[in-house]
């Protein structure tokens, strides 16, 4: 079986290559040509997964925002980071079907928010089309990677462990000259996956009196847990706004306040939620800027209705 070359080796031989190549700083005159030469070459197919984004990467490897937005849209990279100046830019690999497209593999940063990209250029060099191959995630019981094979169909997956059970999706996309755009060939998807949004600390412990479940429906809603220290809570906000069209979701520690308050505020980043809770629900208000964990015309706020726990079951009485 094909040995898949991992992001790690791949950025390997890029640190380790002996010819200079030209840097990628505000301030330097660049070509297309350069900023594709600044990728290294593999051989397909290539398969980067979420772990391998995790691996810290040289900044003598930096592409500036600036140079990229020369040749690329900032678009790509604004619905998953905004537009936070500080979101770094890095080359992990490049690939070109004989006479046809050249595919690009980058990865960005921002914070603790990383994604890979796969960017097509024509033949003469043009930019066509970008799209997210995969996303880091902290959570240990999901996996992911995107992958490039040598008959240069893209592949997406992912999937999470679910107590016996095995959540996932595949997706199989080939660029389409005539369309400028990725075409999906293939979906295998798991029904479970579309139909509801898998909430990372579901299992989670709930004896504070502000832990529980608040929602709107099985898409909007919100998820508070214990955490281990007596001052904090555990979190998870996932929303799906203009059907589906606008979409956030965040997971994190929430500082408790005096009077039902809470806060978020994001180690990496900007991004402040406030929480203001009662009996029976909890508002949400986001007063720092979330766009790293949102679409860009929505925003995390609104009052969300607490869920009633179930009664247990009264126990068999003894004969």
């Amino acid at each position: 079986m094909k040995k898949y070359l991992s992001i790690l080796l791949v950025l390997t031989v890029l640190t380790g290559c002996k010819e200079k190549k030209k840097t990628m700083k505000d301030d330097d005159i660049v070509t297309v040509v350069d900023l594709i030469d600044f990728f290294p070459d593999v051989k397909l197919p290539i398969q980067v997964s979420d772990t391998g984004l995790l691996a810290k990467t040289s900044d003598s490897l930096l592409i500036s925002l600036k140079i990229l937005h020369q040749f690329m849209p900032d678009s790509i990279l604004a619905k998953d980071f905004g537009k936070a100046a500080n979101t770094k830019v890095y080359p992990i690999a490049k690939a070109k079907e004989k006479e046809k497209e050249t595919y690009l593999f980058l990865k960005a940063i921002n914070g603790a928010k990383r994604v890979a990209y796969i960017a097509c250029f024509d033949k003469e060099n043009k930019f066509k089309k970008a799209m997210p191959l995969v996303r880091a995630d902290q959570d240990k019981s999901t996996s992911s990677y995107g992958m490039l094979d040598s008959k240069f169909q893209i592949t997406t997956y992912y999937e999470r462990q679910d107590g016996d059970n095995l959540v996932f999706k595949r997706n199989v996309y080939l660029f389409n000259a005539a369309a400028e755009d990725f075409t999906l060939i293939l979906t295998e998807p798991n029904e479970e996956l579309i139909e509801t949004v898998i909430n990372p600390i579901d299992t989670l412990q709930k004896k504070n009196k502000w832990s529980g479940d608040y929602i709107k429906d099985k898409k909007n809603f919100v998820s508070i847990r214990d955490s281990k220290r007596p001052n904090e809570l555990l979190f998870f906000v996932h929303f799906e706004k203009d059907d589906g069209e606008c979409k956030g979701e965040l997971k994190g520690n929430l500082t408790l306040k005096e009077n039902n308050k809470a806060i978020f505020k994001d180690g990496g980043g900007p991004c402040t939620l406030d929480f203001d809770f009662t009996a029976n629900s909890v508002t949400m208000k986001e007063i720092g800027g979330c766009g790293n964990y949102r679409d860009i015309k929505c925003f995390f706020e609104g009052s969300y209705r607490k869920k009633a726990e179930p009664k247990p079951k009264p126990s068999a009485k003894k004969k």
